[in-house]
């Protein structure tokens, strides 16, 4: 990992954006040379700057607490929280199958499972824990058959890996994934398409029951814990309805 993780992603967002810095500069209301800085990490970043360019790049706040959280450890949570694999406790895993639907406990860039629900296994074969969701998406079978609109929701998964990976030249776990992905014949199209348009059509999701080929219309819920704090993103599928 780099050790300006900041400076790294406001100079790929701000790539991403096709911008150059006096083009931003300008944007943000503020120097050039500032911004240089902020990207070499030869001076401090107050928060009003990190505020600005967040704010100008269109940074969503998922990607803000993930960056934020690299760049100042122990500023959003307890710094020992990161210290080896994060491992759920017995309330946390009778939390997540008391859940209905497909749930899991994940980590950011790549989406790595730290646990799932009974529903959860059932939904997406193959998905366990240690497992990267990108890495299923772009190179599992299954997951074509599982995700009706797959190609949509490959574009999504993949954009946020890109969203999240501060620089994949310095971040080793982003690299891994990026390096496995490649194999993907879709991958060099996927990773340079950018964000899937907004609209009503795009927040849901299509799965199809592998079981008995129904398919089902699911939103879905991403959650931060914070009481008690834990290092994982909470993510579930809430059903809306089954279409067919």
């Amino acid at each position: 990992m780099s050790n300006n993780p900041f400076g790294d992603y406001i100079r790929q967002r701000r790539l991403d954006a096709h911008l150059t810095r006096t083009e931003l500069a300008k944007r943000a209301n503020i120097s050039a040379s500032l911004i240089e800085k902020v990207e070499l990490g030869t001076r401090p970043t107050t928060v009003n700057t990190m505020q600005v360019l967040l704010n100008e790049l269109d940074v969503p706040s998922l990607y803000r607490k993930h960056i934020l959280g690299l760049s100042f450890p122990g500023l959003l949570d307890d710094p020992r929280s990161r210290a080896g694999t994060p491992e759920p406790t017995a309330a946390d895993l009778a939390d997540l199958q008391s859940l209905p639907g497909p749930a899991s406990f994940y980590i950011l860039p790549a989406f790595t499972i730290v646990a799932t629900n009974a529903s959860h296994e059932q939904t997406f074969p193959g998905l366990r824990a240690g497992a990267s969701f990108v890495e299923w998406m772009l190179l599992n079978p299954a997951a074509h058959d599982v995700m009706v609109e797959w190609h949509k929701e490959a574009r999504r998964v993949v954009h946020n890996l890109r969203m999240l990976a501060p620089n994949p030249g310095t971040d080793r776990q982003s690299a891994n994934t990026i390096r496995r992905c490649q194999k993907a014949a879709e991958w060099d199209e996927l990773w340079n398409s950018g964000p899937s348009p907004a609209g009503p059509e795009n927040d849901h999701i299509l799965i199809r029951n592998h079981l008995d080929r129904r398919v089902h219309e699911m939103n879905l819920r991403i959650y931060s814990p914070e009481y008690p704090s834990r290092p994982w993103w909470h993510c579930r599928l809430v059903q809306r309805a089954p279409i067919a």
